[in-house]
């Protein structure tokens, strides 16, 4: 088995307190985000499969460990089946100290706690050898003593239980992919896709001049947006501006709450009523038809496809999460009934 690492831009937020032991122990510990990692395909052509990991080393004493080595050791059954070994120096590339408890823990619980390291794996395995955990150890050194940390975790396949459709109709191609194929970074957008509207013959823009970055020049400005699958609307948000050009994401049309982007513009996120919750974002402004509370049936317009908040261009952005805020959900991998090849750069034409 293969280990990548990737120098990869912190999470905005953490897993809740929920998702962790409750408990607590006075003493170190290492701890993971997401708990429940889950592999997707990274590479078909390869037979590669992956993910990414964080991992935090959590300090509830008084000590300030220096990290020495880090061991992955890979699982089936119990039995470990590879292993990968990270010294000092090869920790300190991936290794990310702005990150904080705080939206983890209560206010005075969080005062307790550091988190004075964590680091961004990116692994990827050969599909055939994907086993069932990983065990992570963590080998610390305080003067002249060391000890070590372990934690072990499973590995899943996710069994979608929503039956999905895109959420337009029509021609399309992938701008954006999940972070496995460099996307996608947050916390519940790790599978997200960013898909732009095609014309008939498969051309992204209605005109040929250059010079023209007005949205409405784009062939998918102002189509239908769809349920894509029933559910009841949980969250809504319809008077968004949108971006006046494209080729920019200006933030002077950000919401005050995303100074430094992220923002998700006019949204809606349906609650399939299983633990999967859709998220459609980027829609025009004024065009959601659906508010809090609605039911919906799948197929059923919910919006316009748009040009709100971070963007630089007119698009739709789907992701499936556990959860209704998108800011503190986890990500799900998800698939359509009824369109296929949504790798980056992907072409398809949704029935």
């Amino acid at each position: 088995m293969k280990l990548e690492l990737a120098l990869l831009a912190p999470f905005l937020a953490l897993t809740p307190a929920s998702s962790f032991e409750q408990d607590h122990v006075a003493q170190d510990r290492l701890i993971t985000y997401p708990q429940k990692v889950y592999f997707t395909s990274s590479n078909d052509k390869e037979r590669l499969s992956g993910s990414v990991i964080l991992l935090i080393l959590e300090e509830r004493a008084s000590g300030r460990a220096i990290p020495r080595a880090l061991e992955l050791n890979y699982l089936k059954s119990g039995k470990v089946v590879s292993s990968e070994r990270l010294l000092a120096s090869a920790l300190a590339v991936v290794d990310h100290t702005d990150l904080r408890p705080s939206r983890m823990y209560p206010d005075a619980e969080a005062a307790q706690v550091r988190w004075p390291h964590a680091y961004r794996l990116m692994l990827n395995v050969p599909t055939d050898l994907i086993a069932d955990s990983i065990e992570a150890r963590l080998t610390l050194q305080s003067g002249s003593h060391s000890t070590q940390l372990t934690t072990r975790f499973p590995i899943a396949a996710y069994s979608q239980k929503t039956s999905l459709i895109f959420p337009f109709r029509g021609k399309g191609i992938v701008e954006q992919a999940g972070v496995l194929a460099g996307g996608h970074r947050n916390r519940s957008g790790l599978y997200a896709l960013d898909v732009l509207g095609l014309t008939d013959n498969y051309a992204p823009v209605l005109s040929g001049d250059d010079n023209n970055n007005d949205p409405r020049n784009y062939a998918g400005w102002g189509r239908e947006i769809i349920a894509p699958a029933a559910g009841t609307i949980v969250v809504a948000r319809n008077d968004h501006e949108d971006q006046p050009v494209t080729d920019k994401a200006d933030p002077k049309y950000f919401l005050p709450q995303y100074p430094n982007g992220g923002d998700p513009g006019n949204l809606v996120v349906i609650d399939h009523g299983n633990g999967e919750f859709s998220m459609i974002a980027h829609m025009h402004k004024g065009s959601v038809r659906v508010k809090v509370g609605d039911h919906v049936d799948q197929g059923q317009v919910i919006g316009l496809l748009g040009n709100s908040g971070d963007t630089t261009g007119p698009h739709v952005h789907f992701q499936l999460q556990n959860g209704p805020d998108w800011e503190r959900a986890d990500a799900l991998p998800f698939h359509f009934t009824n369109v296929s090849n949504l790798r980056l750069g992907g072409y398809f034409n949704a029935k």
